[in-house]
């Protein structure tokens, strides 16, 4: 019964993809189609079980815990970089390029060798330098000690689901997006309801001990794929375009953090959770859709020579997506914004400029996505624009949100991805076609 709904699933989609692009689903687009589909499923079951996940904590913790909640997870995702250091995304682009074990084998064992070294300098490095991290994101000792911890547990999660997109495991990853936010809900609810804690460590310690738990599941199954080994030439290649791609990736986290860090220094930390709940009721459909094809789409890109092709096809989506995400994220958004209580009252302007920036996001990530997967050229690129997004974003949040309050953290998000996506736009033409060797 599950087999025929999924033929008749992906034979749908098949024939959207024919009326859309004016042509036939080959082999190769089948097959895209059916891992979109698995990853599909596997994010939308995952997105209820989250989407239950933040209501619930938010509605029970208020704004001032969810506040605190949300904060922590920002800091932490400024810690984890120097961890990852963009290593994920590499060893995904090379792994997914060509189907050969012992060559897996090498870039994954040597992946995780070079995360494992970073990961430990950083933390020296945190503990040495402590007083001053905690003056510049402006927190308390310990909501710093809980980012990282955090940030530790979200590298090694990380490490693991990358592990398994790159090797084309698209069932496996499925499963783990499935799994995930129903174990993390299901923690959540032990924590409030059994042991009464309403503060923020319980939604906190839930998404840590998910993360170590979906990970070690993950370790085990990739346990053939990981030896004692290193490659030099293996680690100078991904090191050189892990660091173009790690200022790509950057992007994200500034515009899903630097806000609410800014708010936390000038307004009330509970202003953090009413901004993180519009956020997340605005954006959540958008950028559920975009993750889910972003997800087959970067290794499939990897693999495929015709770059120009692919450019024309991601401009039609773009514009579906323009078109019809706007609507539905309007309504799906209303929808989330109300189950999380009266606390938080609802604000057209924000709906309104959230959603908008929802879009921005994800043609920046469409568009990113594509450059990357052509190599250490795309990735530079993606790396130039992601620092001017960077520069204007933060210079417009403290410009903006003393003045005029959360709504300034949005505004500031939506212009500094527009200077990154016409930035992408400008230059990629150029050189469209190249692929790296």
């Amino acid at each position: 019964m599950i087999h025929i709904l999924a033929s008749k699933i992906i034979s749908l989609i098949c024939f959207f993809y024919e009326k859309v692009f004016l042509r036939k689903a080959n082999l190769d687009v089948e097959n895209f189609i059916k891992n979109l589909s698995f990853v599909g499923l596997g994010t939308i079951i995952g997105t209820i079980f989250s989407v239950t996940y933040n209501i619930l904590a938010g509605r029970l913790l208020g704004p001032s815990e969810y506040g605190t909640f949300t904060l922590i997870q920002s800091v932490a995702m400024f810690l984890y970089i120097p961890m990852l250091l963009g290593f994920s995304s590499a060893m995904v682009k090379y792994n997914s390029e060509k189907i050969d074990f012992i060559r897996q084998r090498c870039i994954l064992s040597t992946t995780y060798a070079l995360i494992i070294l970073f990961t430990v300098i950083t933390l020296f490095l945190y503990a040495v330098f402590s007083k001053y991290i905690i003056a510049i994101f402006s927190i308390t000792y310990e909501i710093f000690v809980f980012a990282v911890i955090f940030s530790i547990s979200y590298v090694f999660y990380t490490l693991m689901t990358s592990s398994v997109r790159s090797l084309h495991k698209f069932r496996e990853y499925s499963l783990t997006n499935s799994i995930f936010p129903a174990l993390q809900l299901i923690l959540l609810s032990v924590f409030i309801y059994a042991i009464n804690d309403l503060s923020f460590k319980s939604p906190l310690f839930s998404m840590i001990i998910t993360y170590v738990i979906t990970g070690g599941i993950l370790l085990v199954y990739l346990r053939k794929y990981i030896k004692i080994e290193f490659s030099m030439p293996m680690a100078k290649k991904l090191y050189r375009f892990s660091i173009y791609s790690l200022m790509g990736g950057i992007s994200s986290i500034f515009y899903l953090n630097i806000g609410k860090i800014v708010i936390n220094m000038f307004l009330p930390v509970s202003q953090v959770g009413i901004y993180y709940a519009f956020n997340y009721a605005f954006t959540a459909f958008i950028f559920l859709i975009t993750m889910i094809f972003t997800t087959v789409f970067f290794p499939v890109a990897s693999m495929c020579n015709n770059k120009g092709m692919l450019f024309n096809r991601i401009n039609k989506i773009i514009l579906l997506l323009i078109v019809f995400g706007l609507p539905l994220t309007w309504i799906s958004g209303y929808i989330i914004l109300m189950m999380y209580g009266p606390d938080y009252p609802f604000d057209l302007p924000l709906m309104i400029f959230f959603s908008i920036a929802g879009i921005c996001i994800s043609v920046d990530q469409l568009y990113g996505q594509l450059l990357c997967s052509t190599g250490v050229n795309g990735a530079k690129l993606t790396s130039y624009a992601a620092v001017v997004m960077a520069i204007v974003n933060i210079s417009l949040c403290f410009l903006l949100i003393p003045g005029i309050g959360i709504i300034g953290a949005v505004i500031a998000t939506i212009i500094s991805y527009l200077f990154s996506i016409g930035i992408m736009l400008f230059k990629c033409k150029k050189f469209i076609h190249f692929i790296d060797q």
